[in-house]
């Protein structure tokens, strides 16, 4: 595999500052203390077997790519994370990519709740019900244009031929991101390359 390759399939999240390195860490430890406070606001949905819920928030929405829309690199830092048995994760997550066109975006609808799972993503109103499911995931990238004060996270599945996404306030895009990042790792049996590689992000700071 080429070291372009290699590369690429390393970019997985993006920590700002050595805080936010300390606060990945701290939840990817605590994954059953995140559960349960979600499961205490009551999730409203029925889960499926071993699915638990990592975030809860209304005020979200969908969002779909309009025919013809691109992504490009809008040169957000980004880190190439690597464990010792050289493999990364997750492969599918590309958080350097981002929807560069804001006019190619279609919002559908903009007052849901939205729960983020170890197994998918879930949108329901009283008007229109989505879900995201990461088996069928084939690519994650955002948005942090899609209008006055929104951000989103577009997931393309498999079984859908547009491509869509959830939306939510860019105040709270880290959260949305980091919490997506954590489930994606536990639907990918990864979580442990995560932890080891952020124990080396805090060892390494300065690492490129």
């Amino acid at each position: 595999m080429s070291e372009t390759t290699e590369h690429d399939r390393g970019l997985a999240v993006w920590p700002e500052d050595q805080g936010h390195v300390d606060e990945l860490l701290y939840m990817a430890r605590h994954l059953e203390k995140l559960y349960q406070q979600v499961e205490l606001l009551g999730v409203g949905v029925d889960l499926k077997a071993e699915e638990r819920p990592l975030l809860l928030f209304q005020g979200s929405g969908v969002v779909e790519l309009r025919a013809g829309a691109r992504t490009g690199n809008i040169g957000s830092r980004v880190m190439s994370y690597r464990v010792p048995n050289g493999s990364s994760y997750p492969d599918r997550t590309r958080h350097d990519l981002f929807v560069t066109e804001p006019g190619m975006q279609k919002v559908i609808e903009s007052d849901g709740t939205a729960v983020i799972t170890t197994q998918r993503v879930m949108y329901c109103s009283p008007n229109w019900n989505r879900s995201w499911e990461y088996s069928k995931a084939a690519e994650i990238f955002h948005s942090d244009y899609v209008g006055q004060g929104w951000a989103a996270s577009y997931v393309g599945v498999s079984n859908r031929a547009r491509t869509s996404g959830f939306m939510y306030r860019s105040g709270f895009a880290r959260s949305v991101r980091d919490r997506l990042v954590l489930a994606l790792a536990v639907a990918d049996g990864t979580l442990e390359d995560m932890v080891l590689a952020l124990k080396a992000e805090r060892s390494e700071p300065d690492r490129s």
